[in-house]
C-alpha cells in the first residue's frame, strides 16, 4: 500500500481560459487537461516537482454556473443536491460558489479500505465511485473517487488508468515554484473540525506559527476559522513571491 500523499488541490474558476492567462502571468506553466464525464466541467493543471498538483476548474459552459448560483439561491437547493450523483454533490456547491481553492485531494490508500475505517469513525462518505476525463488529445482517463459529505474532509483519488496520464510531468514554474506546502481547511469550529479530520487521517493536531495544523507526509493541514467548511487556501513552495496576484483564488507563497 503506497503512503498517503495529497494529490491535487482545486481551485474554481470562472473562465478557464482566463485563470490559466491569470496563472502564466504569475509565473506558472499550465498545461491544459480536458472535460469530465460526470460534470460539465473542464480543467487545466498546475503540475508541481513533488508530483501534487493544482486544478483549475471550470464550467464548460459559463452559463451552467449562472444557472447553479441561482438555484443555490432558492429554496430548493438542498432538495436538488438529494437528487444528484455523489459525484454532484460534491461538486456543485463549490461551483455554484465564487472562485478559489475548492477542495483537495488524497490518494494512496485503497478507497474500500479508507472507505471502511471512515465509517467506523461515523464519517459518511459515498464511493468509491467512477469518473472519467477526455484530454485534448483524445486520450480517455478514469479512476474512482471517494467522496465525504462532510467538506472539512478531503475526497479520495484511485486511478484506473496510470495516474502519469492523468497527470503530466512536472514543468518548471518560471516564479519557482516547486510544490504544495500547505492546504488551508475553513471550519466554524478549528477544534472539533482539527481533532475529527486528525482521527482520520492517523495524525494529531499542534499549534505551529499560532495556527493549528496537522502534518501529513510533509503537508501542512492548516484548520482556519470560517462559516464555509472547507479547503480555502494553498500555500506553495519555493516561490520568490506572487505579489498577491492570485491571493484572491486563495494562492499564496510560503515555505
Amino acid at each position: 500500500m503506497s503512503p498517503v500523499q495529497l494529490d491535487h488541490v482545486v481551485v474554481v474558476v470562472s473562465s478557464l481560459a482566463d485563470a490559466t492567462s491569470r496563472f502564466a502571468d504569475a509565473g506558472f506553466s499550465v498545461t491544459p487537461g480536458g472535460r469530465h464525464d460526470a460534470i460539465p466541467t473542464e480543467n487545466a493543471l498546475v503540475v508541481f516537482a513533488d508530483g501534487s498538483y493544482l486544478e483549475l476548474l471550470a464550467m464548460q459552459d459559463p452559463a451552467t454556473r449562472d444557472e447553479l448560483r441561482g438555484l443555490r439561491a432558492g429554496a430548493g437547493w438542498e432538495r436538488h443536491l438529494k437528487g444528484v450523483s455523489a459525484i454532484a454533490r460534491r461538486f456543485l456547491p463549490a461551483l455554484a460558489g465564487g472562485d478559489g481553492v475548492a477542495d483537495w485531494v488524497l490518494r494512496g490508500s485503497p478507497l474500500r479500505r479508507q472507505a471502511a475505517a471512515l465509517r467506523t469513525l461515523g464519517v459518511k462518505a459515498s464511493g468509491p465511485v467512477a469518473m472519467a476525463r477526455e484530454r485534448t488529445d483524445g486520450t480517455r482517463l478514469e479512476w474512482e473517487l471517494l467522496l465525504p459529505e462532510s467538506r472539512v474532509h478531503p475526497f479520495w483519488i484511485a486511478d484506473r488508468t496510470p495516474r502519469e496520464l492523468r497527470v503530466p510531468p512536472a514543468s518548471a514554474h518560471g516564479n519557482g515554484a516547486t510544490g504544495i506546502a500547505a492546504v488551508r481547511v475553513c471550519a466554524p469550529s478549528v477544534p472539533t473540525a482539527a481533532l475529527e479530520l486528525g482521527e482520520s487521517l492517523g495524525t494529531l493536531p499542534r499549534l505551529r506559527d499560532g495556527v493549528t495544523t496537522l502534518e501529513l507526509a510533509g503537508l501542512g493541514v492548516e484548520v482556519v476559522s470560517g462559516e464555509r467548511e472547507g479547503a480555502c487556501g494553498v500555500v506553495l513552495a519555493g516561490c520568490a513571491g506572487l505579489s498577491g496576484a492570485l491571493a484572491d483564488f486563495g494562492v499564496a507563497s510560503g515555505r
